[in-house]
């Protein structure tokens, strides 16, 4: 499109504004791309260390970074009180600032998201999180009234790349899933 806009610039009926909208557009999803890939990248990394993370806390970050958002799609959120857990803080961040942003994008209505915890003795799929020293594990439940999906695409959604939806209706890389999981 850039060489578009330059082949016509000397014709003085051209009007680049749409062209200049679409190179605009072409750029942002690849900075958001590369963002995501570096997030993606990052949560393989060894070298974190669990350490206590109070996640009330990044459940207030995470809001007070989308605050506009919530605030333009008049969008409700409920919190139980949060535990404190041993974690690697730029990792929960993350998982959180995925989901809620999650809840927000795939919204059709005004969004209602409920974000509780509860201490479980297994959880459901062992084989994905190591026990800790008490032998409890802490369940986060983050609850939405988004449009979902079918439970068929429950294993693809959380395959990088993988898209369910439309492009068009909602941005996004096909990667916070991924680093969810």
């Amino acid at each position: 499109f850039s060489d578009m806009v330059l082949a016509k610039m000397k014709d003085p009926t051209f009007d680049a504004t749409s062209y200049l909208q679409k190179i605009n557009a072409s750029a942002q999803r690849m900075s958001i791309l590369i963002k995501d890939l570096l997030n993606y990248s990052r949560v393989n990394k060894a070298d974190q260390y669990f350490e206590p993370v109070d996640l009330n806390q990044v459940l207030e970050n995470v809001l007070e970074d989308f605050e506009v958002l919530i605030r333009q799609k008049n969008a409700q959120l409920f919190s139980s009180p949060l535990p404190t857990i041993m974690g690697v803080p730029v990792q929960l961040n993350q998982l959180f600032y995925n989901l809620i942003s999650n809840a927000l994008k795939f919204s059709e209505r005004p969004p209602v998201i409920k974000v509780s915890a509860r201490t479980i003795a297994s959880p459901d799929q062992s084989t994905l999180l190591p026990e800790d020293a008490a032998g409890h594990y802490t369940e986060l439940t983050f609850e939405d009234n988004g449009i979902g999906f079918s439970q068929e695409y429950v294993d693809k959604i959380f395959t990088i790349f993988q898209r369910l939806n439309d492009r068009q209706k909602y941005n996004g890389s096909g990667i916070g899933l991924a680093i969810c999981k």
